[in-house]
């Protein structure tokens, strides 16, 4: 069973292995989120000899057989392998749970502990899809109708920034933990301010959230704890 997460990678070692297509677009990947990215090929993608010549990638001219793993991955977080041949898998596999390196084999889609996904959003909402392995034109079919909602569903981005102003302004009047997270789906759930959100009506639902805090702060009005799910 595989995890998601979004893991900051700025100042992380990457270590690719495989200077083809595959390579080159993990490699980039890594590179836009401000990882330490080291390719090892004896051959290289002319977008990454261009990444090389801007600094921005290592490249290492070197036969697969002459790789000491052992080295090159023992500072590295994560170690990408992007070549056709399988067999080497095993090695490195052996070798990167030793240093507690993540092992991304774009080669075996089954055996991989790191999966690649496909990624999307808008204004500071993220997603990410794959179906591991079993079809990758599937997994874009279904990330492009994701991002299609986002795109199309204005509401939704509305309603993210009435919640992160609720949410900054909970902490900032200190309001316990306990109440901020029931305060959470009361608030998201009054129609009232749904509908203000809808209407693009942005400060009156920030006042209004602003009026619904106090009450529940001051005793005004009470929480119903047995109708929220948490």
């Amino acid at each position: 069973m595989r995890i998601p997460l979004y893991i900051d990678f700025n100042g992380k070692k990457v270590v690719i292995i495989g200077g083809g297509g595959v390579g080159t677009t993990r490699a980039k990947k890594f590179i836009e989120a401000g990882a330490e990215v080291v390719v090892y090929s004896l051959k290289f993608s002319e977008d990454l000899v261009r990444l090389s010549n801007e600094g921005k990638v290592k490249l290492v001219s070197v036969d697969i057989e002459k790789i000491n793993f052992e080295e090159i991955l023992r500072n590295a977080q994560v170690v990408v392998v992007a070549i056709g041949d399988k067999s080497y898998n095993e090695k490195i596999v052996e070798v990167a749970r030793r240093y507690k390196t993540l092992v991304n084999l774009a080669n075996d889609a089954e055996k991989t502990e790191v999966v690649v996904p496909f990624e999307g959003g808008r204004n500071g909402i993220r997603f990410a899809v794959t179906t591991e392995g079993k079809s990758g034109v599937v997994a874009r079919k279904v990330k492009e109708a994701f991002q299609k909602v986002l795109e199309e569903d204005e509401e939704i981005l509305y309603f993210l920034n009435a919640m992160e102003y609720l949410k900054k302004y909970m902490k900032s009047r200190e309001v316990p933990v306990n109440l901020r997270m029931k305060l959470y789906y009361v608030v998201s759930s009054d129609e009232k301010f749904r509908k203000l959100v809808k209407e693009q009506k942005v400060e009156e639902a920030r006042k209004y959230v602003e009026d619904l805090v106090g009450d529940y702060m001051s005793g005004k009005k009470e929480l119903n704890v047995e109708t929220l799910e948490f």
